[in-house]
């Protein structure tokens, strides 16, 4: 019986962080991730109320701190002194401290904090989470600021950089701002129609819903010169598999420990 064929370029990207063990978008999920051996790191970012770029996924602070309220809505002030830990439970695996009595100093970091702190150590998949037209242009200050502009941007290498967004506008900003940084559009879907408006826009990338993506969209896409990897993966298995066999060059995952011993079995 002949052998399943290998995806040797499938790269695993830490989704805020090693997310499924630490807090997701936190220090200690980043920090994780490296001790890990991922160095390819995906996070998300919005504005506060204020202007300040804050590294956070969902709009609300609701789920992933102890306050409440909309991001776009809260001073900078507020959310540092917020904790971005006490929520996470972790994985039930009876083993160390788990729970809140295991990240009592987890905060939301801004972007610049990100930026410092991981600077020459991973690659950066950065998404623009919001729609504020501010948003791209804060992130290239902050991105200028501290050297990442400079940084390698092939492929996957670290140290790196990549520029995603769902907002096309928000592509159209930043492509135009760091023309030299490889930016990729996450959708639903890869059809026609987005196949080509990616292509149209000068997109490095894009990345459609592992649940969704096939072998021939993926082969599509690299006709037109645009490199695939998925997203949406997020407690199924199968789903992995699916994105490895489609030929896509990576995808993020919460768990990208447990995944890398999926993938070395398939």
């Amino acid at each position: 019986m002949a052998s399943k064929a290998k995806n040797n370029d499938f790269t695993l990207i830490a989704h805020r962080g090693a997310s499924y063990d630490a807090p997701e978008n936190t220090f200690e999920s980043f920090d994780l991730a490296l001790e890990l051996g991922f160095a390819n790191i995906e996070t998300d970012i919005q504005l506060t109320s204020d202007g300040r770029v804050v590294v956070i996924h969902d709009s609300e602070l609701d789920r992933t701190t102890d306050a409440t309220g909309l991001v776009a809505e809260t001073t900078i002030a507020k959310i540092k002194s917020l904790n971005a830990g006490l929520w996470f439970e972790g994985p039930d695996d009876g083993a160390g401290v788990k729970g809140p009595m295991a990240y009592p100093e987890a905060f939301v970091p801004t972007l610049d904090d990100i930026l410092e702190r991981y600077a020459g150590k991973i690659h950066l998949h950065l998404e623009l989470k919001s729609k504020e037209p501010e948003l791209s242009e804060l992130a290239h200050k902050s991105l200028e600021k501290w050297g990442w502009l400079d940084q390698s941007t092939g492929g996957y290498e670290s140290p790196g950089l990549t520029m995603t967004s769902f907002h096309f506008e928000q592509l159209e900003r930043s492509i135009a701002l760091m023309p030299n940084i490889a930016h990729g559009w996450l959708v639903q879907n890869l059809d026609k129609a987005t196949l080509t408006a990616a292509f149209e826009l000068g997109l490095s990338g894009i990345y459609p819903n592992a649940s969704k993506v096939t072998k021939k969209q993926v082969t599509d896409a690299h006709k037109a010169g645009l490199s695939v990897r998925t997203w949406g993966i997020a407690d199924s298995k199968p789903n992995l598999h699916r994105a490895y066999r489609s030929g896509a060059t990576g995808t993020t995952v919460d768990w990208p420990a447990i995944a890398r011993e999926v993938i070395e079995a398939i």
